[in-house]
């Protein structure tokens, strides 16, 4: 199973990262649209995302360039935010967001959404 963890602070995507692999997931990283724009071109669809939305986070357009690709269209979106930004939740929908956890959360909490919204491609 692949997994892209997107967001603007390297420390964050890391230890998400991290114990994502420790899960069995070849996880894939990238910092904004410029890396997304960069793994689309590889032409492999991870089976999950998982997004940051916060101050170095994830910008909504990195999401919606994301879902546009055709081989990006089902692959479910987990999205971390801030429950400041819950009023949002309108902008996640239409940018392709599947669900949604608001900090704080244990990563055993992110670890559940993932499992619940991932399948292996072409299930």
């Amino acid at each position: 199973m692949k997994a892209v963890v997107i967001d603007g602070g390297q420390a964050l995507r890391s230890m998400i990262g991290y114990v994502l692999e420790a899960e069995g997931y070849e996880v894939w990283e990238a910092s904004g649209t410029p890396d997304v724009r960069d793994l689309l071109e590889q032409g492999t669809a991870p089976d999950v995302v998982v997004a940051c939305q916060n101050e170095a986070g994830c910008d909504l357009l990195a999401l919606k360039l994301l879902k546009a690709h055709p081989l990006m269209s089902k692959v479910p979106v987990v999205l971390v935010a801030r429950h400041e930004e819950l009023d949002r939740q309108m902008e996640w929908k239409d940018a392709g967001v599947t669900c949604w956890l608001t900090w704080p959360i244990t990563l055993d909490e992110l670890l559940d959404m993932v499992r619940t919204v991932s399948f292996p491609a072409g299930v």
